[in-house]
């Protein structure tokens, strides 16, 4: 009786440990900035390691695991392409530039370079669907910069766009 109580004890400890460093909810952060000189938007996207590679690995329908492969990268890169968007207009996506990654203890920080070719943002719609398809309780939170100023959404499921007006 001793062993199995140790047994059981040993198994939690040790089995249960991977639980305890799993998450129990599922969002990103993008933060988006307006470069004037460059005259582009500058995008940071954090998602969750585990989460990104979940979403990659159900597209390729194969195990994928983060690196910084030029495989990878071009997986990255078409699933951003599905998932994120920015425009000026609605219905008219702008192009797009996946910089690089880089790991962040849990996290990955994915870098986007949105060229805009003029002096003013006068508003911007924003599609967010990263891990949507993945995730029903994904919650995606954007943050853009324009000018000094600081405008936030959240973006899930049932709403992946939403525009915002400087």
């Amino acid at each position: 009786m001793k062993y199995k109580f140790l047994f059981l004890l040993l198994f939690v400890v040790f089995g249960g440990s991977r639980a305890a460093f799993a998450h129990n909810y599922h969002t990103s952060i993008t933060d988006v900035k307006y470069n004037p000189r460059s005259q582009s938007l500058e995008v940071a996207v954090k998602v969750f390691t585990d989460d990104l590679e979940s979403a990659l690995s159900r597209r390729a329908k194969k195990d994928i695991h983060y690196s910084n492969s030029a495989a990878v990268k071009q997986q990255l890169s078409n699933y951003l392409h599905s998932t994120l968007a920015f425009a000026l207009q609605p219905g008219k996506p702008l192009a797009y530039t996946l910089l690089g990654s880089e790991e962040e203890d849990d996290a990955i920080w994915l870098y986007i370079e949105v060229p805009l070719k003029q002096a003013t943002l006068p508003q911007l719609y924003v599609k967010n669907a990263v891990l949507m398809d993945t995730f029903s309780d994904q919650m995606n939170i954007v943050n853009i910069s324009y000018k000094g100023k600081t405008e936030s959404m959240l973006l899930q499921k049932d709403e992946q766009e939403k525009k915002v007006s400087f």
